[in-house]
């Protein structure tokens, strides 16, 4: 990179504005936008009667619930529970959000990356789902699909041509990743903080390939990740850029 040059790393709202409300949440989202996120990023899953839901988990340990699972529960169960007090009385009362929520919510104002948490193998049916809300709301440009279920990945390409895919790595040897990420046509690499290397930011760059790295919290970390020439990070502070330290 020559001397001087400022290189742009994208900002993504890491399950919103996560570092100051209960991530995946309304809340979380609309904070995040209000801090002036131009990219959000959340987790899905199903419900038994297949609606696609915003959780990180498979079930609501992670946010002080006792131990259920999404895809044991329907719909009007889930919006029952309750998500938001575990993170601090304030957001007593936030409820799991649908996607279609948050995509009402989002669009026009961000882009949205929408991880899968888990294939049809989990969810039944669930990339047939996802395409047709993405495509129903005529938000293909806005909304790059993601997953480390790469079987999941493949099967929305199928279903999706125009789909905008992040491959996100994983366990997979980097081998078999450069080649499935070139069978799948996928946009960018999403890899952790730990994972990432010069070898794969160039290799990914050389294809065209963008690389977004998470999850990045320090001004530290931002800066080094810019120097080795990144093109984005998922962070729980939107306003990270904007600090001189967190």
């Amino acid at each position: 990179m020559p001397h001087g040059e400022v290189v742009f790393v994208r900002l993504i709202a890491h399950r919103g504005a996560s570092a100051h409300a209960p991530e995946n949440t309304m809340a979380s989202f609309r904070l995040a936008l209000g801090m002036g996120a131009k990219a959000i990023e959340l987790d899905v899953h199903q419900t038994r009667d297949g609606e696609l839901v915003v959780l990180h988990d498979d079930d609501f340990k992670r946010v002080g619930r006792r131990r259920l699972r999404v895809r044991d529960l329907a719909w009007g169960e889930v919006s029952s529970l309750e998500v938001g007090a575990w993170f601090d009385p304030r957001f007593k009362g936030e409820r799991v959000p649908r996607l279609a929520e948050v995509m009402d919510l989002v669009e026009g104002q961000a882009e949205l990356h929408i991880e899968l948490k888990r294939g049809s193998r989990a969810y039944p049916g669930i990339e047939e789902r996802l395409v047709e809300l993405v495509g129903r709301r005529r938000a293909w440009a806005w909304a790059p699909l993601s997953s480390f279920d790469h079987g999941a990945l493949y099967r929305l390409r199928s279903l999706a041509p125009r789909a905008r895919l992040g491959y996100l790595l994983g366990l997979t040897p980097w081998r078999r990743a450069a080649r499935e990420l070139a069978e799948l046509g996928a946009e960018s690499l999403n890899l952790s903080l730990r994972q990432v290397d010069e070898r794969k930011i160039q290799e990914c760059h050389r294809k065209g390939r963008r690389v977004l790295v998470y999850t990045v919290n320090t001004l530290r970390d931002l800066e080094r990740l810019r120097r080795m020439g990144v093109d984005g990070v998922f962070t729980n502070f939107p306003e990270l850029d904007s600090h001189e330290s967190l």
